[in-house]
């Protein structure tokens, strides 16, 4: 992709303020554009500002935030943890006033409607359902229609359930649950929050599970003093092959397994600890799904609460299959035991909606339809009928990794291509390699898990390939070379988007250099990920066997 030396300026509206409008707003504004964000509530935060209260994330503050923003905390670089939704909210607040965004929001605007005018090629927004205000962009950025509309599953005979049945999204706090009967249905990282909640404070809680459990990566392995479990998320280790997943999950699951058995015989003098039995419970039950799911062809459960709800309340914490019927009082699953219950609470996720488009426009309502599977957009971000009128941000999500770093990747390319500093390849070209891109998922994580997740992504593959079309990946071979120790944090230290603000458009080398030499990392793990990686390099480089190739090389 080429530079393009002249230079636009553009008017911008912007739907919603969450992480994604507020970061889109800022690299919008960075490029010189003239915006102005639709926020329908009286705050900015978005889904995190109406999640439960005693919400964590499940991915360290590390990779979480944004490239050129740390934070009031400059300790957390040497201390990390994982923030609560309210510290991050804090943290985006604090974002908005360092970058002076603050006067670009307008609070209680809902967008009720968006055409095109094709005669002017601007975008009409209409706020508040009222045609007197309305508003005229050059551009449109969507940050908003991925937690509108709650997924809720329907059961057979829940017309006759005497209980309540809710979504996750109505769930204030775990007190919701004291001495109830709670169904819990899914099991990714909210689902786990759930179950351990509804097993502490609940008379009986029940996890239901249709299919497999996502890939089960504890917040915490060692402790708070060790660090999250993300430390070790690694150039090196997502650069492996992912089409030798099962291997690496077994080598990865097997290596905890024999250092889990060593502490306990060396240093506990062969007995188990609480916290040993939950973390090899969770190895067991993800080596126990191989191969139909591993490391790299599923989703990540990054949060180990529905492990410890098992182990540490077998007395009244169960874990069943699919829900096959409802009764009045009781649910029967697909192994006919029945269970009675009070509350089912779904934890089945959020339906994309883009209920404000003009729908009667048949391009939009073909964007419509198109955008809810967002790998069908070129880069999870523009549709081939308006390449360059509209840009979606916010609607990929890792298997494993954060989302707010790819937020931030998409946000800076997407103001590149509205300032004209870059260039789109050819029509052709991108339906050529947005139905490569498909069928890569396709073939990685099976088309029934990207029609169930149809936003999933590969985190490092997918933030290189953007940064590569930025111009902001580091080149490892001179820094290899030049600063050896910044290559060595690069390579084996946590995966930050600081790596991508080194260099290129918008860059911040010595605030860069300054976290990557501070941040924390983990050297033990890196020598097998070391050893691996240099294994399928091997192979691949001297006999060409390319499903040996590295991840994220091309």
């Amino acid at each position: 992709m080429s530079t393009v030396d002249q230079i636009q300026s553009l008017t911008i509206g912007i739907v919603g303020c969450g992480c994604s409008g507020l970061v889109a707003l800022k690299e919008f504004h960075c490029e010189g554009h003239r915006c102005q964000v639709f926020e329908r509530s009286n705050c900015l935060g978005g889904l995190y500002t109406q999640s439960y209260e005693e919400g964590i994330f499940v991915s360290s503050h590390l990779l979480t935030m944004f490239g050129d923003f740390i934070g009031k905390d400059l300790e957390i670089l040497r201390k990390p943890r994982m923030l609560t939704f309210k510290e991050y909210v804090e943290y985006l607040n604090d974002y908005a006033e360092y970058f002076h965004l603050n006067d670009f929001i307008r609070y209680q605007s809902e967008v009720t409607k968006i055409r095109r005018d094709y005669s002017t090629k601007k975008w009409i927004v209409e706020i508040n359902r009222n045609r007197e205000k309305l508003f005229e962009f050059d551009r449109i950025v969507i940050c908003s229609g991925t937690f509108d509309h709650c997924s809720l599953p329907s059961f057979q005979g829940e017309e006759h359930f005497q209980g309540k049945i809710r979504h996750l999204k109505s769930i204030k706090t775990y007190k919701e649950f004291q001495s109830k009967r709670i169904c819990i249905v899914g099991s990714g990282e909210s689902a786990s929050d759930m179950i351990l909640a509804a097993s502490i404070y609940g008379d009986k809680s029940i996890l239901s599970i249709r299919q497999d459990h996502g890939f089960l990566v504890p917040r915490y392995i060692h402790g708070n003093e060790f660090g999250p479990a993300d430390l070790d998320t690694t150039r090196v280790h997502h650069s492996l092959p992912r089409q030798w997943g099962c291997l690496h999950t077994c080598v990865d699951m097997f290596n905890s397994l024999i250092k889990s058995y060593l502490k306990t015989w060396i240093f506990n003098w062969g007995k188990t600890s609480l916290e040993d039995k939950i973390r090899r419970q969770g190895i067991w039950m993800n080596l126990s799904q191989l191969p139909s799911s591993h490391i790299w062809n599923t989703f990540g459960t990054k949060n180990y609460n529905l492990v410890e709800s098992l182990v540490k309340y077998p007395h009244k914490c169960l874990r069943k299959g699919q829900i096959q019927y409802l009764k009045e009082n009781s649910i029967v699953f697909d192994d006919q035991s029945e269970e009675d219950v009070d509350e089912i609470i779904c934890c089945t996720g959020f339906k994309t909606s883009f209920d404000y488009f003009d729908l009667e426009d048949q391009q939009l309502n073909r964007l419509v339809s198109d955008a809810r599977r967002p790998r069908l957009l070129y880069k999870h971000c523009l549709h081939t009928d308006f390449l360059n009128e509209i840009y979606f941000i916010g609607f990929a999500r890792p298997a494993l990794g954060s989302v707010p770093p790819l937020i931030e990747l998409q946000s800076r390319w997407c103001a590149l291509l509205a300032s004209n500093r870059l260039k789109l390849p050819s029509k052709d070209e991108i339906h050529r390699q947005i139905d490569f891109y498909s069928k890569s998922l396709e073939k990685q994580f099976t088309l029934s898990r990207i029609e169930r997740l149809p936003m999933l992504t590969d985190f490092l593959i997918y933030s290189d390939d953007l940064s590569r079309l930025i111009g902001c990946r580091p080149n490892f071979t001179k820094l290899f070379f030049t600063e050896p120790f910044i290559w060595i944090k690069l390579m084996f230290g946590p995966l930050i988007n600081a790596q991508y603000r080194l260099t290129g458009p918008h860059s911040q080398p010595e605030q860069s250099r300054f976290i990557l030499r501070n941040v924390k990392w983990v050297q033990q793990p890196n020598v097998i990920y070391s050893i691996m990686f240099f294994f399928y390099s091997i192979l691949f480089f001297v006999f060409r066997i390319e499903s040996c190739r590295p991840a994220t090389w091309n």
